[in-house]
């Protein structure tokens, strides 16, 4: 019983069958079972539990043991026992702890402006695919590894994103899905020629199959290794501060390096022609004739107007990420200068990216002290803060972008009064007055991110406000163009480097695609840096010039984006890109790619990309 009122006491317990140093003490909590054990000249006192929970004979019981082990391992008992529990936890530990461990320290080092959110997402991914039923590895504890079965992972990996892939066509899939020859082979251990010879595939086809589910394998693989090292390194640690063998030695993923399982980068190369996944376009590298880079450009623009302006927003961010040679990532969460505060635009390190339109050329930004439009991008991959200038034709774009958030607003204004009226007028708790308050609210929603994103999301369930995903347009964009390969963001990064390195010294190259190396003497100052006025025109010169030559390959585009200070050019030898609404692949109408506008969608039919005039000749 509790010992409230009166100070804490101890009695020795002297009934039959104590063993010597067994007490009982009483205090303001109750009574519990003590045992004292003399070692090396001092006393060590075990508390054993509560008196309510352990029967006399059992507190006698463990007390003999403590005073047992105390006497021969000459050394605490709790010690060991704390060290034998430490062991058996990090045996326990299992892939997914590691883990999940791992992902903990990669958010830790985003807040500490270390690390890339992009680190994450990749780890988040890496678990779920450790965690499908067909791999089943998350569960598995570390010590339970062996080599044969991360090596079965790795295969069970690969199939599981082949079978997901969207890349190689279902037919190509489910061929892959199904082989298996008489020594039980699966299409992942066939060499390209056996490829060729047993499944019959060519050319293109063969690179897919042979490389199937290959990066996916290799990301996730990758992190659980270091995800598991870092657990390694933990418990080395661990053991050494409390004297105890390490549970842990070996990483078991380890195997694959060792194996010779990742790709090198000579083979990446490879593998990128062979598959044409890397594909910079161009206005002669086509083997029919067709310059792929005015087609692209007339399939993106011939989309702008299609679903009623739905996808004006996708395509505008095609072409400005071809025009600045900028990462996917980089420019969907820009933000107009107006919209963004004095203190997110002059905090260091920088919170926002955002895009200035100057009224005229000679105007100064009065953030940065420089002439003339420009765009400031707070956060790169390589975690630097970019600023450069916004030359002819991106700005024309940046224009489209003005004067649809301009529309846009004003119909969410007469939208959001309609909705005001409605509410005020409908009956208290009435279905019309429940909507009205809904339509209420997405105006609103609506307006905010109009008027804070360059490419807003239409969708109030757009968890970050802005358009994110432009894999969907670039799909019907590569359809429309009838380009056989692969056509990733990425590909428009390319395009610009390659059109800069025809016009541009390297080292200026360097600078647009954000490459500089610290150590480069020839390098200009860091984009992320402040420029001199010398530094600043040279950037706004070398942008007009890629953003010229692009444009330039299609007399067509030119002639839409163009206003009245530029001369319109010969349409002769540019042929028109008929864009469809209508996939009979697909047995529906093309989809709207996220926008600013919710105007109704267009007829079906097809229309010609590169026909419309240009509004201001």
């Amino acid at each position: 019983m509790a010992n409230q009122d009166r100070a804490p006491y101890r009695f020795t317990d002297h009934s039959p069958g104590a063993p010597l140093g067994m007490s009982i003490y009483v205090g303001g909590r109750g009574a519990r079972y003590e045992v004292r054990v003399p070692l090396n000249g001092k006393e060590l006192r075990y508390q054993i539990g509560p008196v309510a929970e352990w029967s006399l004979e059992d507190a006698h019981l463990q007390a003999a043991t403590l005073r047992k082990s105390t006497q021969a391992l000459r050394q605490d008992a709790r010690v060991v026992v704390q060290a034998e529990d430490d062991t058996q936890a990090a045996r326990k530990t299992t892939v997914g702890d590691a883990m999940r461990s791992y992902i903990d320290f990669l958010t830790l080092k985003i807040h500490q402006e270390k690390g890339k959110e992009s680190g994450v997402i990749g780890a988040r991914n890496a678990l779920a695919r450790l965690a499908r039923p067909e791999v089943g590895l998350a569960d598995v504890p570390i010590a339970d590894l062996t080599d044969q079965r991360v090596r079965k992972a790795w295969v069970d990996l690969r199939v599981s994103a082949m079978s997901r892939s969207n890349r190689l066509g279902d037919e190509l899939r489910e061929k892959l899905l199904a082989y298996k020859d008489k020594k039980g082979r699966g299409w992942w251990e066939l060499t390209r020629e056996e490829l060729h010879k047993l499944l019959g595939l060519e050319g293109k086809q063969v690179a897919l199959a042979f490389a199937a589910g290959l990066a996916s394998a290799e990301h996730t693989m990758g992190d659980a290794a270091r995800a598991v090292e870092r657990v390694l390194h933990t418990e080395r640690g661990a053991a050494s501060n409390a004297g105890r063998p390490v549970a842990l030695t070996y990483n078991p993923f380890s195997v694959l390096r060792a194996d010779g399982y990742y790709r090198s980068t000579r083979m990446l190369r490879r593998h990128y022609e062979a598959a044409r996944i890397r594909n910079p376009l161009g206005v002669d590298d086509d083997e029919k004739g067709t310059k792929s880079l005015p087609t692209v450009l007339k399939a993106i623009v011939g989309r702008r107007d299609q679903q009623g302006g739905h996808n004006a927003a996708g395509v505008d961010y095609l072409l400005l990420m071809l025009l600045w040679g900028t990462r996917k990532a980089e420019i969907t969460k820009l933000m107009w200068y107006e919209a963004v505060s004095k203190d997110d635009r002059e905090a260091t390190p920088p919170r926002v990216s955002w895009v200035w339109l100057a009224p005229k050329p000679t105007a100064r930004n009065p953030t940065t002290g420089y002439a003339g439009s420009q765009v400031f991008i707070h956060d790169t991959k390589n975690g630097d803060s970019l600023l450069f200038p916004v030359a002819y034709f991106a700005s024309r774009v940046m224009a489209w972008r003005a004067a649809t958030r301009e529309g846009t607003r004003a119909r969410l204004q007469k939208v959001l009064a309609e909705a005001e009226e409605q509410y005020m007028g409908a009956k208290v708790g009435s279905m019309v007055r429940t909507e009205a308050f809904k339509a209420k609210e997405r105006a609103e929603w609506r307006l905010a991110q109009v008027d804070r994103w360059v490419f807003p999301a239409r969708n109030p369930k757009a968890a970050e406000g802005h358009y994110t995903d432009s894999k969907s347009i670039i799909d019907n964009v590569r359809f429309d163009s009838g380009i056989e390969v692969g056509l990733t963001p990425h590909d428009f990064r390319r395009t610009m480097g390659r059109m800069a390195a025809k016009l541009l010294p390297g080292h200026i190259v360097s600078q647009l695609l954000h490459h500089t190396r610290d150590d480069d003497p020839e390098a200009m100052a860091k984009v992320s840096e402040r420029y001199s006025v010398a530094e600043w025109s040279t950037m706004q010169e070398a942008m007009e010039k890629i953003d010229e030559s692009i444009i330039a390959t299609s007399p067509r585009v030119w002639n839409i984006l163009k206003n009245s200070d530029r001369p319109r050019l010969d349409e002769a030898n540019d042929p028109e890109v008929v864009i469809p609404t209508w996939r009979a692949n697909h047995g529906r109408k093309t989809k709207p790619e996220g926008s600013d506008d919710d105007a109704p969608a267009t007829p079906s039919g097809q229309r010609r990309a590169g026909s419309k005039k240009s509004g201001h000749d």
